[in-house]
């Protein structure tokens, strides 16, 4: 990234608006991540947030969206050039699937000089592509600001669509429906020669549905290395100061959960994000064991 440019985008210095509202850049609207400042554009091209002053800040870029040829390595090559400028695209550039919002590709380095880590997501909105760049001073800030950044990506949104601001704290209304969760891991294992010796797979899914006076039922069922799992409950939803818990009927066992965010998809899906509370609600833990529960449109 050319000096230059590294200082238009990081040391940005001008009025800056509340946080948490929605702005536009032409067709594209998105939302201020809470805590975060939004900085009144210099420029048609790209709008600006950031977090923290001198060494310690970390900025987020929206660009106005360029034509998008379908496909999402080679726009993301396109766009790298256009709005990191100096540096090479990184290698190598990853598939990005996003729950709430547009999908795409992303890559990330650090400077030649090592001073900043610059992330790049390119998402594909129709005949669009939007850059959403992020500069941090080092890949452990980024880790640390995951959460956010992933929500402000997750919710861009181009014209027609209008993006909302994230939902960090729920009631019981918002929970009223039936939610779907899921997830699967594998491993291959090898002997010490290299040879395979065999691998294990473990997936679970689940289904919680959430009634007006606060009940809920549910249904699960997992698989260990082929041996599967199922099983069903009920109970009460409680709700606390940004948590969420299901009290089990007869035991009473309960099972918390940080509540991390609430978004609309592009679906008209609602994709909440929880996080159990065995773990602290960094960003490390929320990217690595937070939990996407989607009750579909209406």
């Amino acid at each position: 990234m050319s000096r230059l440019l590294l200082a238009s985008i990081v040391l940005v210095c001008r009025v800056a608006t509340a946080s948490a509202q929605v702005q536009s850049l032409a067709d594209i609207s998105f939302a201020v991540p809470p805590g975060w400042q939004y900085e009144a554009p210099v420029s048609a091209d790209r709008a600006t947030m950031t977090l923290g002053s001198g060494d310690n800040v970390a900025v987020i870029a929206i660009f106005k969206a360029l034509h998008a040829s379908g496909n999402a390595e080679g726009d993301f090559t396109a766009a790298w050039a256009q709005v990191v400028r100096s540096m090479p695209a990184p290698e190598p550039i990853y598939s990005y699937t996003a729950a709430a919002g547009y999908s795409g590709a992303y890559g990330s380095t650090y400077t030649a000089d090592d001073s900043h880590y610059v992330w790049l997501y390119l998402l594909e909105a129709g005949p669009a592509a939007v850059p959403v760049l992020v500069v941090t001073g080092n890949r452990r800030m980024f880790d640390d600001l995951q959460s956010p950044i992933s929500q402000f990506v997750e919710g861009v949104r181009r014209a027609p669509l209008r993006a909302e601001a994230v939902k960090t704290t729920i009631t019981l209304a918002d929970l009223i429906g039936e939610w779907r969760s899921g997830g699967e891991s594998s491993v291959s294992y090898v002997t010490p020669s290299g040879a395979y010796a065999g691998s294990s797979t473990v997936a679970h899914a689940a289904t919680y549905v959430i009634a007006a006076n606060g009940s809920f039922t549910d249904r699960y069922a997992g698989i260990t290395n082929r041996q599967t799992v199922r099983g069903q409950g009920s109970g009460r939803v409680e709700l606390g100061q940004g948590f969420v818990g299901f009290r089990e009927a007869g035991e009473g066992r309960v099972t918390r959960y940080h509540i991390i965010s609430y978004q609309t998809a592009l679906n008209g899906a609602t994709v909440l994000t929880l996080l159990t509370d065995s773990y602290e609600p960094t960003g490390v833990n929320i990217a690595y064991y937070g939990e996407k529960w989607i009750r579909g449109g209406k």
